[in-house]
Formats: structure tokens, sequence, C-alpha cells
């Protein structure tokens, strides 16, 4: 079954969505709404391939693409695709043994405390499809460091060194201080119920990797994009 979620379904994406691009790689910037695959039950909406695939077509380029790793579907920003299975090999590589710097922007409910903190804990798919924290997990370890702080709300950057599945939202779930608009790990909290947002308020912001083939850094970056604006705004009286 489709999760509600108050915000639209992405548009057509646009050149300015392309972060980087060469013959074997390509980095986009998903929007929110966008599934990175398609799930069951979810037949005809939105997904990652045909959409990026469309946008490389009115270039003249090939269009065949591969996923090498995954956003939520409400998660914005950084996403790499690899455009031969050569490449979808080699990527996979590269993240699996945790050689890409990917890191994220969010908004928290509350102030955490200390202010950064390196989070460890172990990770175990749980009922319904919702990961939880278990003794019997997959070890999951993230960095956060408090950005800006507001009237009950913050902004965190944080750093992955591992990849679980909603690794960011349970582990500050679990510290008390889940995600804005997470109805999925913070329907309890009554302050996640409190605030309007459009969507679970994190977005990949930078991505960074050594290339597979030319040995050089690939660095890109995508900025917050509008629906954190009006937020931030609000609360900094603005």
């Amino acid at each position: 079954m489709k999760q509600s979620s108050d915000f639209p379904e992405p548009g057509e994406a646009r050149p300015r969505d392309i972060l980087y691009l060469d013959p074997h790689l390509l980095v986009l910037n998903k929007p929110a709404g966008l599934l990175t695959q398609q799930a069951p039950g979810r037949r005809g909406d939105p997904s990652l391939l045909p959409w990026a695939a469309r946008l490389l077509r009115t270039r003249g380029e090939d269009a065949r693409l591969f996923l090498v790793h995954r956003l939520d579907e409400e998660t914005s920003g950084t996403l790499a695709l690899a455009r031969s299975r050569e490449a979808k090999v080699e990527m996979e590589r590269i993240f699996r043994g945790h050689r890409a710097e990917r890191i994220y922007r969010g908004l928290v409910v509350g102030v955490p405390h200390p202010i950064t903190a390196r989070l460890e804990s172990l990770l175990a798919l749980g009922e319904g499809g919702v990961m939880e924290v278990s003794d019997k997990g997959q070890k999951a370890i993230t960095e956060y460091g408090v950005l800006e702080s507001f009237e009950g709300y913050s902004l965190l950057a944080f750093r992955l060194e591992t990849g679980r599945r909603n690794q960011i939202r349970v582990q500050m779930a679990d510290r008390g201080h889940p995600l804005v608009g997470d109805r999925k790990y913070g329907h309890w909290d009554p302050r996640v119920k409190k605030i309007r947002a459009p969507r679970c308020m994190l977005h990949a912001s930078a991505l960074q990797f050594r290339h597979p083939f030319t040995g050089e850094m690939v660095e890109v970056e995508a900025p917050l994009p509008a629906d954190f604006g009006p937020f931030l705004q609000r609360n900094r009286g603005e």
C-alpha cells in the first residue's frame, strides 16, 4: 500500500538535476517523492530509473542506467547511478567497502545532547518492514553534529560510515530525536505530530568517492531543497 504523504509527485527531471555525468557514471539530485526502485503495490508510481533515463534521452545520451545505492522515497539529494554493468560492479564495491563519503542534512525534533556524537547500534528488519535496534542486527554507524538550533527543532549534519536501511531515521528516533515529519519512525512522538512538515526532512547533501576508472576524486553537493526553506525561516522568525 502506498504510504500517504503531503508532498507532490516529482516533475520531470531538469538539466540542473544532473550533478555529475561522464561515460561511466551519473550523479543526480533526486527529488523527494521519487521511488529509487519500484515496490510491490506501487506499480505506476514515479521511480528513479525511468525519470533519469528520460533526461538523458533529451540530451541524446545513452539512457541505460543501473542502481548502485538507494535513498528513501521521502529523502532528497545526491544519488549515484552506473551507466554500464562494469561500472555498477565497481561502484557497488566502493559503497560496500564504505569508501564513499556520504553527508546528509536533516531536521530533528529537540536539541540533541551532546551536540556532536558518534552513534553505533545494531539494526535489523522488524515486523511490518520497519527497521529497529536489535542485538541480532547489523552494525550501523552515524556521526552527527548540530548546525543550528531553533525553538524545539534543530538542523543537523550527518555522516554515514555504514549504509543500513533507514539508518539515520532509526538511530535518531531511538535517541529520542526523530526526524521532523518522520511518521514512520517518529509517530510515537507528539512533537512530530505537532509540526506540519511536507515529508521526512532528510536530504543527502554531499557525496564523495574516488572514480573507479580514472582514479580522480568525484565530489558533488546538492543544496537544501525548497521545502526546507520555509520551515527554517519560520523557526528563525524571518
